[in-house]
């Protein structure tokens, strides 16, 4: 009898210890309180739709698709809370001077946010970057949204055009471009 005291004390403060690692675990990752329905990290949890395998035989996640929007992506993880799915967007750099995230990461996560409000028919309230030193929470509001789509029609048109120009003066974002061999306005 006090063997099997014993062995369930033992148990319980496993059982105790695990459960404190996964809630310090959960709190690190940064991702919002709430169930983890996609991820494109490398741990795919197919709660959206079934998982598909890559060229290399990995099992990953179906991007999402809006028919509707002409756009398909995937997020890093999506999580159900409470007030609806939440889209986080993980980058591996730190947050820009000043904590004020890019324009173009604000508009990759307004994506996400379209793409989870349409194509899994939910309600998005924010979203979220992580960057390595800082996260920013980014509010899904109609402004976003609507500034999101007259990019992608701007998208749209620039694709369709014979001529598209450079749209920065940043001598950087040239010298990484995969088209800066065939551009006549580069800076690099």
């Amino acid at each position: 009898m006090i063997y099997l005291l014993a062995a369930l004390a033992v148990l319980l403060v496993v059982a105790l210890a695990a459960s404190a690692a996964a809630r310090s675990a959960e709190q690190s990752s940064g991702l919002p309180t709430g169930r983890l329905v996609y991820s494109d990290t490398g741990f795919a949890v197919g709660r959206v739709a079934p998982l598909e395998k890559n060229r290399e035989g990995v099992k990953q996640e179906r991007p999402l698709v809006s028919r509707r929007y002409g756009l398909t992506g995937r997020p890093d993880y999506l999580v159900r809370t409470k007030e609806g799915i939440i889209p986080v967007e993980v980058k591996s750099t730190r947050s820009p001077a000043g904590g004020r995230p890019y324009d173009s990461h604000v508009m990759q996560l307004a994506a996400y946010c379209l793409l989870a409000e349409d194509a899994l028919g939910a309600s998005v309230p924010y979203g979220i970057i992580r960057y390595s030193d800082n996260e920013v929470t980014v509010d899904y509001t109609t402004e976003l949204r609507d500034e999101l789509l007259t990019l992608l029609e701007e998208m749209r048109e620039a694709r369709e055009a014979e001529d598209v120009h450079r749209s920065h003066t940043d001598p950087r974002r040239c010298k990484g471009c995969s088209m800066r061999e065939h551009c006549v306005e580069s800076l690099a």
